[in-house]
């Protein structure tokens, strides 16, 4: 069964691999599979970064799938702003941290597959999976398996998504 993910983006990072498809032609260990061209996103896993180390991330990020839906908070906005799909394959690289967010802690990245613009409040989403009102995700964050994530694509869909 498909996992539902929540990406919270700060306005910086949104704005360098979120906003636009960028350029990845250049990535010298750009896997097979991964387009030259895509919306991208990051989950911290450096291991050598202050923060680390990152258990969550890393547990996260061995259940995240190809095809797993998403939904991106914009920090900025706090509001949720687009609605997609994780694209695989997962790439571990440190060439996008540096080249689009320099550097920090993201070195396992994925694309966004059928990105869709949204406008959805985190009052709406937080009703319809159950969580408290004032539930923002902070970091990469899993929707858990026993909460309504059916019902909240379905508003999606309803509201011009293709998911």
């Amino acid at each position: 069964m498909p996992q539902l993910w929540l990406i919270p983006a700060d306005e910086q990072s949104f704005n360098e691999t979120l906003a636009k498809s960028r350029n990845l032609t250049p990535a010298p260990d750009k896997p097979d599979g991964f387009p030259d061209h895509a919306r991208v996103w990051g989950v911290r896993t450096d291991p050598e970064h202050p923060d680390a180390p990152w258990k969550r991330n890393e547990r996260n990020l061995e259940k995240m799938e190809p095809g797993d839906p998403l939904l991106v908070y914009r920090n900025s906005e706090s509001r949720y702003v687009a609605a997609g799909r994780i694209g695989g394959p997962l790439w571990h690289t440190e060439w996008v941290r540096d080249e689009f967010w320099n550097g920090g802690p993201a070195l396992d990245v994925f694309h966004i597959d059928q990105w869709t613009s949204i406008d959805l409040e985190p009052e709406t989403v937080n009703r319809i999976l159950e969580y408290e009102d004032s539930f923002w995700p902070q970091g990469l964050w899993r929707v858990a398996d026993d909460r309504p994530t059916s019902r909240l694509l379905q508003r999606i869909e309803q509201e011009g998504a293709s998911l």
